[in-house]
């Protein structure tokens, strides 16, 4: 694959990976509750859902991909356990689960009545399928779907944006509208899942290079990779916003998971629940088939030390996932928001020491990361 090719298809694969159910919800719930003030909001909402997480890709990429080296800085332990806990909130326990459920919800607008627990079975058998075949998944996000994806949501955005009407008052502050967009970047997760992706981007880049490469020479490609990807996810994240801004007080009383559905149903007419839909199962399945392939092999390698197989370590990573989607979106996100507010500063902290510690030599310490955490919690 050409150099330029490469490029290409790394910056599409990141953007799917990272775009995933939560980044389809929180955009608009950002622009709903910032009373107007959409631009300030959406600038919180990209330093967090944008610009962290993919310093938690450049952070990993100079660790070569190597998580254990990575979160050995915070302790002989934290080699696994910090592993075992971020994957299982970015998993089975928390945003895996979270992708069905709101695949669910816009599913439930094109066909009413499908129980929770049913499309929850059929969505981790089509996971279970798509996921044994992982050494594809990386070419597959960026070739095939990640188009199709696009030009969904495009659909949706423009559409949506001509026959909405902006608010003629703004109901909130400057400070609260920024701060607003900042927090909920948080419940991405991006972050998190920044520390784990570079094994599948690295991986991807190496394989389908055209020659072998210097580590000058992935840098630079890597680099304009998450241009793409970076500024991909800025646009789409801008717009997201921008709508729930426009139709907010219209659609503020439905379930956030519903809300660009009935927007859609709203802009474009009868035919945009089958646009909508496709979008939205695409983006939950890029990102569940990643999770559920790094938490399965997690649990593998690292927790049975290989005693179990890869089908039954996925198996028994959907099974879970299945339990805890019974709990609904909003059950999940209540969980998980507090939770990231807490401990999310503290990483951001890890990953700019571990930035400064590889370019410039920084002797990488502790101690500003535990301050950090502990300043939040008691704060919090």
């Amino acid at each position: 694959m050409k150099n330029k090719s490469l490029v290409v298809s790394t910056g599409l694969a990141m953007f799917s990976m990272f775009f995933g159910s939560g980044n389809l919800v929180f955009p608009l719930t950002v622009g709903r509750d910032a009373g107007g003030q959409f631009a300030l909001a959406s600038i919180g909402f990209l330093l967090t859902g944008v610009i962290v997480p993919f310093l938690g890709v450049l952070a990993m990429f100079l660790y070569r991909g190597e998580a254990r080296s990575f979160f050995s800085s915070l302790g002989k332990g934290a080699a696994f356990w910090f592993p075992l806990c971020a994957l299982s909130l970015m998993g089975p326990f928390g945003v895996l689960a979270r992708c069905i459920t709101v695949a669910h919800g816009i599913f439930c607008l094109v066909v009413p009545g499908v129980s929770l627990p049913l499309f929850s079975i059929i969505s981790c058998a089509v996971i279970f399928l798509l996921t044994m075949n992982k050494g594809r998944i990386v070419s597959l996000l960026g070739s095939y779907l990640t188009p199709v994806l696009l030009l969904s949501l495009g659909a949706i955005v423009a559409l949506g944006l001509w026959h909405g009407n902006f608010p003629s008052v703004y109901t909130v502050t400057d400070w609260g509208a920024f701060k607003l967009g900042f927090l909920k970047g948080y419940q991405t997760m991006d972050l998190l899942a920044a520390f784990f992706f570079s094994t599948f981007i690295i991986e991807h880049l190496q394989k389908n290079s055209a020659q072998e490469l210097s580590q000058s020479s992935l840098i630079k490609i890597f680099f304009k990779a998450s241009v793409i990807g970076a500024s991909l996810l800025s646009v789409i994240y801008v717009a997201l916003v921008t709508l729930g801004t426009v139709y907010g007080s219209s659609f503020g009383h439905v379930p956030q998971e519903q809300m660009l559905g009935m927007i859609a149903e709203h802009a474009l007419g009868p035919y945009a629940s089958i646009v909508l839909c496709m979008a939205v199962i695409l983006a939950c399945l890029t990102t569940a088939i990643v999770l559920a392939s790094l938490f399965a092999d997690f649990l593998r390698v690292e927790v049975s030390k290989e005693k179990i197989s890869e089908p039954v370590s996925l198996l028994v990573t959907l099974g879970i996932s299945f339990t805890v989607s019974t709990f609904e979106f909003a059950g999940i996100a209540g969980f998980l928001g507090p939770l990231l507010e807490a401990i999310y500063p503290a990483l951001i902290t890890l990953t700019i020491l571990s930035i400064v510690h590889k370019l410039w030599g920084y002797q990488l310490h502790r101690w500003p990361i535990a301050a950090t955490l502990a300043t939040k919690v008691l704060w919090f």
